[in-house]
């Protein structure tokens, strides 16, 4: 049986009544259950120390045995992604401040119309994006308000690379049979005088899904408005526009020319032929310092 999707088209589920999970899959220190009707959800978060730099990571769990959960949780940059039935969604970000705190952020969900907040540990830039009025109306331009660091910093000298997994409906209005699983495998690497910033992916239908396919769907790049030197080197090397989705596929575009760098919040949106975003994946870049 395939299991339903809940979406902007509403909940639909082939069984009656509802079931959730007991078993805890995200660990941290800000664990919070959200019984939200026909979702339920927890959310956690906690700091790793990565080298030169401190990872904050933030951690959504379906509890649901029976629907899919769409949500967006702004300041710990997880933007418009899918969660199966039992499953669990992690996403890390990047910073040099090691003084975390907890606070308080919103998230969209089901429809993304839907609101809750929720606790999670955070840096002082992601205490700033708390009190932001557009963080209080849970507003999608959030992320980028803030400067992508307080001070100038060397990359990280055995780079970075990160796993993921994503979701994808290629077709927004019927997600439940178009769904695709996209593995990701994304980064940097240092050079002798910048980084490479690459992403490699490969999708495939989730369980069954029979109308999903992948030349429905295109990558767009999506930095901060002030981050003119890292769509520069993206187009320029990559594309000026898109890039079509296929079974498999890689790019990669390098940035130079500084010795000292600012975290660069970025984002790689999956969107369909009508431009509308289908999930949001956030990455680590890095501009050079003084730029933005």
């Amino acid at each position: 049986m395939k299991r339903a999707i809940v979406a902007a088209l509403g909940a639909v589920s082939i069984f009656g009544g509802s079931a959730s999970l007991a078993e805890e899959l995200c660990t941290g220190n800000t664990r919070q259950h959200h019984p939200l009707g026909e979702y339920d959800f927890s959310t956690n978060s906690r700091v790793e120390e990565d080298g030169e730099f401190w990872k904050y990571i933030a951690c959504v769990q379906n509890n649901s045995t029976e629907y899919w959960l769409r949500l967006s949780w702004f300041i710990p940059l997880i933007g418009d992604r899918w969660v199966p039935p039992g499953e669990h969604l992690e996403q890390s970000r990047l910073s040099n401040d090691a003084d975390a705190r907890p606070i308080l952020a919103c998230i969209e969900y089901g429809n993304l119309k839907q609101k809750a907040v929720a606790q999670l540990l955070g840096d002082a830039q992601d205490e700033k994006k708390s009190s932001n009025p557009d963080e209080v109306g849970c507003r999608r331009s959030l992320g980028f308000d803030a400067a992508p660091t307080e001070k100038a910093v060397e990359l990280p000298s055995d780079g970075l690379m990160e796993e993921t997994r994503l979701f994808v409906p290629s077709d927004i209005k019927d997600p439940a049979n178009s769904m695709l699983e996209v593995n990701v495998s994304y980064g940097i690497k240092p050079g002798t005088n910048g980084y490479e910033s690459y992403f490699v992916y490969n999708a495939t239908p989730y369980q069954g899904s029979s109308n999903a396919n992948p030349d429905l769907i295109r990558i767009k790049p999506r930095f901060s408005p002030k981050a003119q030197y890292l769509l520069n080197a993206f187009s320029g090397q990559v594309s000026k526009d898109y890039l079509q989705v296929a079974k498999e596929g890689s790019f990669s575009f390098g940035v130079s020319g500084a010795a000292k760098w600012e975290i660069e919040p970025a984002f790689y949106d999956f969107v369909d032929q009508d431009g509308n975003v289908l999930t949001s994946l956030h990455v680590p870049l890095f501009s050079p310092a003084g730029t933005n």
